[in-house]
C-alpha cells in the first residue's frame, strides 16, 4: 500500500542522497517491482527520469547514448541489465560519465560485477538491494565494497529503515549464525496481503507466536 511504498523509497532517496539534481535511468517493465522506484521514488525526491525508446529498451548501446545526454546519475535494474551495459561499455562503447550511484536487486549478482562497474566508474557507490514485492520493492541494503578474492557470493545486507529481517527455522525460533532458514520479512513494507485471496494471505503473512510480530514468509 502507499504508506508501504514510500517507507521504502523515502529511505531510499535520504541513505543515498537523491535530490533534484539527479537523473534516474528507468528500465524496468512497469509490472515489474524495481519501477515502483522508478517513478514514485525519482519523483518524491524531485529528480528526472530518463526513459529509453521503447522500441530500443534492449539495447544496451541506446542506454548508454541515452544515459551520456542526458547525464544519468543513478541506475537502478536487476543485475543482468547492468552486466549488458558493462560489457557493452568493455568493448568500446562511449562511458557516460555522470553515473554515481549503481543499485541492483532481483536476481544473484555476479561477483565480479561491482569491481567491473567501478573499473568503468571509479567514484560510483554500487549497491545491493533485495527483498520481496510483498514488502514494497526492497527490505535490505548492502554497500559493496571491494570484493574479496575467491567470493562466491555478497553478503546480503541489513534491513532498511523501519523494515526487520529473520533467518528462522521451522519453530520460527533464530538461526545461528551459518546455519540454514527460511528468511522472514517484518515491519512498515509490508502488504496486507494478496488481493482477494485469504487463503494464501493466511500461509504467507503470519503472526510470530512469541514476539507477535507480522511477518511473510519469503519461501
Amino acid at each position: 500500500e502507499h504508506r508501504a511504498a514510500l517507507n521504502t523509497v523515502v529511505d531510499i532517496n535520504e541513505r543515498f542522497g537523491v535530490g533534484p539534481q539527479d537523473r534516474v535511468f528507468g528500465l524496468a517493465d512497469l509490472g515489474f517491482d524495481l519501477s515502483v522506484y522508478d517513478l514514485f521514488g525519482t519523483f518524491a525526491a524531485g529528480a528526472t527520469l530518463v526513459l529509453p525508446d521503447p522500441d530500443m529498451r534492449s539495447e544496451p548501446a541506446h542506454w548508454a547514448k541515452l544515459m551520456g545526454q542526458c547525464g544519468v546519475t543513478v541506475w537502478n535494474s536487476v543485475p543482468a541489465q547492468m552486466q549488458m551495459l558493462v560489457e557493452h561499455l568493455e568493448a568500446g562503447g562511449e562511458i557516460p560519465e555522470a553515473l554515481r550511484l549503481v543499485m541492483l536487486s532481483g536476481d544473484w549478482i555476479p561477483v565480479d560485477l561491482p569491481d567491473r562497474i567501478r573499473a568503468l566508474w571509479p567514484e560510483a557507490e554500487v549497491i545491493s538491494l533485495g527483498g520481496a514485492t510483498e514488502a514494497s520493492i526492497w527490505s535490505i541494503s548492502h554497500t559493496v565494497g571491494e570484493v574479496p578474492a575467491g567470493a562466491k557470493s555478497l553478503p546480503y545486507g541489513t534491513p532498511l529503515r523501519n523494515q526487520t529481517f529473520h533467518v528462522l527455522d521451522s519453530r520460527l525460533e533464530p538461526c545461528p549464525v551459518w546455519t540454514a532458514g527460511e528468511l522472514h520479512i517484518g515491519g512498515a513494507g509490508l502488504a496486507r496481503g494478496y488481493w482477494a485471496d485469504e487463503e494464501r494471505t493466511a500461509a504467507s503473512f503470519i503472526r510470530h507466536p512469541r514476539t507477535g510480530e507480522r511477518l511473510y514468509r519469503t519461501g
